[in-house]
């Protein structure tokens, strides 16, 4: 530890109350801005790790809407030119699940026999089920486990593939659990397990698959290598010009655009992304307004200090010597608050990652701290110390300027 430093806790030591007033007044404006950033990071900057991410797109229709009917997915699917591979999903639920016990409530995805491939996921146990396993309404009793309600519901089993379980009251056999990171490619929502698309009219007891008027999927896109999203759009508009013309009384007018998967299309995507600018702002303001309450608190101490200061001065102390002794202080001051208000947004974020606002139902946003979140933090910590350590510097040296 070098004699600045010995000096710096020295002369924090001596104040306790106005450092520890100092750390929690950062502690608060730091941790803070730490929970924002990672929601924000969550929410709008990477609202789905997936393999090859960039390339997924969401395909909504141009009235803003995320949903689809399963006959015009499977000929945008079968039709376009400039998507590899296009996968639908649907939330159901909730369903009762009866696997021996005592039976409970799931919220599955029903998804396209292709999800899996497309996207790019390897299962952490058993294997996923494939577009090959579809040969039509009720032809893959199949389930997918996600690793969470693996865990929760059949205590991480190693047994469980190969089971068969009562979903509705129908025979379902799970083959696979997904990985622990995957969630699916929406950020609001966590399914129980995927079952493949063509088990709707059993899970659901009715038959919607063919109703070309009932939009209730969500259709995410991988563009092929070297096409761009409005070379995708056009081509996609180009068949709901055809489908148009096809089938005019469930098509009229029908266009597309194409957004980033995660947030259920513009629906959400808009207000999340504009609401999280607002708390961004929020939080910057919070902490420039610590930072100015510490500088308050330094100037009713200005005046001891400029004694001290003229005093070393007068002994031969160098000024650059004394100002680097005082950044020194705020520096520390700083770290140490950053290090309390990053433990403090730690415990709030695990908290949110885990909250589900409405019971019952697996509505959550994953938004647990990680290195972004750190770095985050420290830089927030140096630049609060720079900045109120210089404004301290000013008051202090501010009776001696002239000498």
């Amino acid at each position: 530890m070098t004699s600045g430093l010995r000096i710096a806790f020295r002369q924090l030591r001596k104040s306790p109350g106005f450092t520890v007033t100092a750390i929690v007044t950062l502690a608060l404006g730091i941790g803070a801005n730490a929970v924002v950033f990672s929601v924000m990071n969550a929410v709008v900057l990477r609202p789905v790790k997936l393999p090859n991410a960039r390339n997924l797109y969401t395909v909504q229709r141009y009235d803003d809407s995320p949903s689809h009917s399963y006959p015009d997915y499977v000929d945008l699917r079968d039709r376009n030119r400039t998507f590899e591979s296009m996968v639908m999903t649907q939330i159901v639920g909730p369903v009762g699940v009866d696997s021996g016990g005592s039976p409970s409530i799931a919220w599955p995805y029903l998804a396209s026999g292709n999800y899996f491939d497309a996207l790019g996921i390897q299962p952490y146990m058993g294997r996923f089920y494939h577009a090959n396993d579809e040969k039509g309404p009720g032809s893959a009793p199949y389930a997918v486990l996600s690793y969470a309600y693996w865990r929760g519901h059949f205590h991480g089993d190693a047994g469980v593939v190969g089971k068969t379980v009562q979903i509705n009251k129908h025979q379902i056999t799970i083959i696979g659990v997904a990985p622990s990171s995957f969630r699916g490619t929406e950020l609001f929502f966590a399914p129980a397990m995927w079952i493949p698309m063509v088990e709707q009219p059993t899970i659901e007891g009715y038959e919607n698959l063919k109703q070309r008027g009932n939009h209730n999927g969500f259709v995410v896109g991988r563009l092929r290598p070297g096409v761009t999203a409005a070379q995708a759009t056009e081509d996609l508009n180009s068949l709901g010009t055809w489908l148009a013309k096809t089938y005019p009384a469930d098509d009229d007018g029908l266009r597309f655009t194409l957004t980033r998967p995660g947030l259920i299309g513009d629906m959400l995507g808009g207000p999340a992304r504009a609401f999280m600018a607002g708390l961004m702002l929020l939080a910057g303001l919070i902490l420039l307004a610590a930072c100015a309450n510490l500088g308050s608190l330094f100037a009713a101490r200005a005046a001891d200090r400029a004694k001290e200061t003229a005093l070393r001065l007068a002994l031969g102390s160098r000024r650059g010597m004394i100002l680097r002794q005082m950044l020194t202080e705020a520096v520390l001051v700083s770290l140490a608050g950053g290090a309390v208000g990053l433990a403090g947004s730690v415990v709030v974020l695990r908290f949110l990652s885990t909250w589900q606002p409405i019971p019952d139902t697996p509505i959550n946003v994953p938004v647990n701290p990680d290195a972004g979140t750190y770095v985050v933090a420290l830089l927030l910590a140096l630049a609060s110390g720079l900045l109120w350590g210089l404004c301290r510097c000013a008051r202090c040296c501010a009776p001696i300027r002239g000498r």
